[in-house]
């Protein structure tokens, strides 16, 4: 194997992994990153970065102070959702954060 043949499998590679590190950010997966940069090269891994991205949302209450756990707390109990000792309990437990 010379050196173009060498250059050539090395770039090839490069792509593989450019895609498979792109596409686990990415709701495509980095498997089919990496087989896209594998068989496509550049335009592989430029389908890749098309593809969405992959967001985690926080859960709603990690934001939410006391008071306002507290009301949707009583709007679930004012609906008949959670009796009233589910109520006092989870009152319980943020009063006493």
């Amino acid at each position: 194997m010379g050196a173009p043949e060498f250059i050539i499998l090395f770039v090839w590679l490069l792509f593989a992994l450019w895609g498979y590190n792109a596409g686990k950010a990415r709701s495509i997966g980095s498997t089919t990153g990496l087989l896209l940069g594998l068989f496509l090269g550049f335009i592989g891994v430029i389908i890749v970065y098309f593809s969405n991205k992959i967001t985690y949302e926080q859960p709603f209450y990690i934001n939410e102070s006391a008071a306002d756990q507290l009301k949707k707390y009583k709007d679930l109990l004012d609906s008949g959702a959670i009796t009233e000792s589910e109520y006092n309990i989870q009152k319980g437990k943020l009063l006493n954060q």
